[in-house]
């Protein structure tokens, strides 16, 4: 790193998914409750991180260069610069990088326009529970296993 930053060098050498590992991964949207719904939601989940956190177009792009996430969850609408821009942005540079659309609106024109930016997939944020699913699939790495609960017997 210098700077604080990823050389290219290193993040060519990087690998995106490594079967020891969890999987970082880095949430954009402009609502807090909905990021920290989907953090506490990840938190089940024994392969999946979330090491970071964004809520407009711009943060997200100095955030996925600061923490190579392997994979982003994109808010579509958000103000100032939208998660197809920033998605555009982000793949023009960390194509290795899937980047999961997730939107209130579930409609084609939507969809389009996320995979036009580089997107892997897309989800309407009604359907977040297939997240898991989903990540497992563009990533080629079975995240969907959660932690086990973990009980205490007093009494």
């Amino acid at each position: 790193m210098v700077d604080g930053m990823w050389t290219f060098e290193q993040l060519n050498t990087m690998s995106v998914t490594s079967l020891a590992e969890s999987l970082r991964i880095l949430v954009v949207d402009d609502f807090v409750p909905f990021r920290d719904t989907l953090r506490e939601f990840f938190d089940e989940f024994v392969f999946i991180e979330v090491v970071g956190e964004a809520g407009d177009g711009n943060s997200a792009i100095q955030m996925a260069f600061e923490l190579i996430p392997q994979v982003i969850l994109m808010d579509v609408r958000m103000p100032g610069l939208t998660g197809i821009e920033a998605t555009r942005r982000i793949k023009r540079d960390l194509p290795a990088i899937h980047i999961i659309g997730v939107s209130s609106f579930d409609d084609t024109v939507t969809r389009e326009a996320m995979e036009a930016a580089g997107s892997s997939a897309f989800t309407a944020k009604i359907f977040v529970h297939t997240l898991p699913h989903i990540i497992s699939r563009v990533t080629g790495k079975d995240v969907a296993q959660r932690t086990p609960c973990v009980r205490s017997r007093h009494g």
